[in-house]
């Protein structure tokens, strides 16, 4: 068997505080959880507990999307985590 490699924690570094940050604080939950696909209860906890709040490179990539966004225009660390992440 070959040499596994390590998954750096960098897959997991994508914080919803900047996601969340593209909308004013007073946006209701309900319409932030239709945008992002996911349920109100979601956008409850992201919102309570940020520091909780750490998305994988592909549900990063995902949210951004559906916002019509490129991720590296939300977290300006973007291609830096992938380098560290895929070794490039």
């Amino acid at each position: 068997m070959g040499k596994q490699r390590k998954k750096p924690k960098g897959a997991y570094c994508y914080s919803v505080t900047n996601l969340l940050a593209l909308y004013p604080k007073d946006k209701n939950n309900s319409f932030l959880a239709d945008v992002f696909g996911v349920s109100r209860g979601t956008i409850i906890r992201w919102r309570n507990r940020p520091e909780e709040g750490n998305l994988h490179v592909f549900k990063a990539d995902h949210y951004a999307c559906r916002i019509g966004m490129h991720p590296a225009t939300i977290w300006q660390d973007w291609y830096e985590k992938q380098e560290e992440y895929y070794g490039i």
